[in-house]
C-alpha cells in the first residue's frame, strides 16, 4: 500500500466510526433524541437520554467497545507502520541519490578514459618513432644490448618504425637467436 492509501483508510476510519457507533446506539434503542418544550422554560431544548440497560443492550455495548478498542489498536498499528514506511522511503531516496551521484561520476570517468584511450595510439606512435630515430643513430651493438632487455612487442614496434633497413639488420644480427626469431614474427 502506498502512503496516501494508508492515510485515506485511517481518515475514513476516524470519521465513520463515531457516526456508525451513534447509529448503532439509536438502532438498539440505547439512545434517543427527544424534542419538546418544557413548561417552565420557554426555550426549545434537545435532549439526549440514555435508556435503561437490559442484558441484551449491555452485551451489545460490550461488543461495540471491544470493536472500538480493536479499531483503535489497528489505527495505532497503521500509524506505526506508516512511520516505518516513511523512514524506509527516506532511506531509499538517500540511497537513490547516492547511486545517481556515483553514476554521474562513472560517466565522467568513462569520458576521460575514452578520451585518453583515443589519444594513446597517437602518443605511442610518436614515442616509437622518436625511439626508432634514437636507435638508428646509435651503434648497432649498443642498440642491440638495450633492445635485448625490452619486451618483444616494444622492440618490434621500434624496429618497424626504423627507416634504415641495414641498421635493422645489424641490430637483429646482434640479438640472441631466440629474441631475433620472436621479433621476426612480430615485425610488420
Amino acid at each position: 500500500m502506498r502512503k496516501g492509501d494508508i492515510i485515506a483508510i485511517v481518515a475514513v476510519s476516524l470519521v465513520t466510526f463515531p457516526i456508525l457507533y451513534v447509529i448503532m446506539l439509536f438502532a438498539t434503542g440505547t439512545m434517543r433524541i427527544e424534542y419538546g418544550f418544557k413548561k417552565e422554560e420557554p426555550e426549545v431544548e434537545m435532549k439526549v437520554q440514555e435508556v435503561k440497560h437490559n442484558a441484551r443492550r449491555d452485551s451489545l455495548v460490550a461488543v461495540n467497545s471491544k470493536a472500538f478498542q480493536a479499531a483503535e489498536q489497528e489505527r495505532a498499528d497503521l500509524l506505526k507502520e506508516q512511520e516505518r514506511m516513511a523512514e524506509q522511503y527516506a532511506r531509499l531516496e538517500l540511497l537513490q541519490a547516492e547511486i545517481e551521484k556515483g553514476r554521474e561520476e562513472l560517466v565522467k570517468e568513462r569520458g576521460l578514459l575514452e578520451k585518453k584511450m583515443a589519444e594513446t595510439p597517437a602518443i605511442e606512435e610518436a614515442r616509437y618513432k622518436k625511439l626508432a630515430k634514437i636507435y638508428e643513430a646509435m651503434k648497432p651493438g649498443e642498440a642491440a644490448a638495450i633492445m635485448e632487455t625490452l619486451p618483444d612487442a616494444q622492440v618490434a614496434s621500434i624496429l618497424g618504425k626504423m627507416n634504415d633497413d641495414r641498421q635493422k639488420g645489424k641490430i637483429l644480427s646482434l640479438l640472441t637467436k631466440e629474441k631475433a626469431g620472436r621479433l621476426n614474427k612480430l615485425i610488420k
